[in-house]
């Protein structure tokens, strides 16, 4: 496994390149590609990691991700199942990193938009009641093209930038800078995780799927990521404890807990907490009212 860069193939001076992905999972590994890129899911679940930022996604999520940020879309086990019967559906508009990065974008007129371009070098995902404005104009961009279409991708710049309600995902302090090395490291790193997250974890059992020293491998995790394995780990328990209260709402709290990987029904709901600033049982019942 060594990814590096993710093609996205584009025609010769085009602008945009739409994606209507339908397929069994989305693409498995932490990349990054010049592109910028607007992607609204249509049907799957997983965890979303977008520079130092690890978070659930689900069906609806709309993010917008700047050239050369490094993220993933990481489905959850049963989507790898030859069985299963999910599918990974999103609408994805990648747009030329030359045009966005052009001195178009420093006339007086485009200040806002040229504020939100650097923003999404954290990645932003698009909430609140702006959700659906979004969503409709993404179907509209989608299908059009030439000279309408970009017309139509300049408004949406415009309508986010403006009046869109939005959250950045990654901190400041991450600086998004790998070589193929360290992404085929993470990589290892991140899939060891995600196929073990719900059992007993050592730091020994990591450092041997990432061919490291405890020490090395501590220092190396902390600069790459912004964040220590547990801290990773716990994000990654969390967000699966969120799809299980979400899913299966007759699954008891502490059934969540040791099915999310966590021995301990106080830790798991202090954890919880810390990372979802509500109790699981409040999680719950706020979705079941939606």
């Amino acid at each position: 496994m060594d990814p590096t860069l993710k093609k996205i193939g584009e025609e010769a001076n085009n602008i945009f390149n739409v994606l209507n992905e339908d397929t069994i999972h989305f693409y498995p590994y932490w990349h990054y590609h010049p592109q910028y890129e607007i992607m609204l899911i249509e049907e799957s679940s997983g965890i979303r990691y977008v520079g130092d930022s690890i978070s659930s996604f689900n069906k609806g999520d709309i993010t917008f991700i700047g050239s050369d940020t490094p993220h993933l879309f990481r489905n959850y086990p049963e989507y790898f199942d030859t069985k299963s019967t999910k599918c990974a559906k999103a609408t994805v508009l990648y747009i030329n990193s030359n045009f966005l990065n052009s001195d178009f974008f420093n006339l007086r007129e485009m200040i806002n938009i040229k504020e939100l371009l650097q923003h999404s070098k954290r990645g932003l995902l698009i909430n609140g009641k702006s959700k659906k404005e979004v969503t409709r104009r993404i179907k509209t961009i989608s299908q059009t093209d030439g000279v309408v279409r970009l017309i139509n991708f300049i408004s949406l710049l415009h309508y986010i930038a403006s009046e869109g309600e939005y959250e950045t995902l990654s901190s400041l302090s991450f600086t998004g800078t790998m070589d193929s090395r360290d992404l085929s490291r993470l990589n290892r790193i991140f899939d060891y995780v995600l196929k073990n997250f719900n059992k007993d974890i050592s730091l020994f059992d990591v450092c041997t799927a990432a061919h490291m020293s405890s020490a090395a491998f501590c220092r190396y995790f902390k600069k790459q990521t912004n964040k220590t394995l547990i801290t990773f780990l716990n994000e990654i328990r969390i967000g699966n404890a969120c799809k299980l209260l979400i899913e299966n709402k007759n699954m008891s709290i502490s059934e969540i807990c040791y099915q999310s990987g966590f021995n301990n029904l106080t830790n798991f709901n202090i954890q919880f907490k810390k990372i979802k600033k509500i109790n699981p049982q409040d999680y719950r019942e706020t979705y079941n009212a939606l």
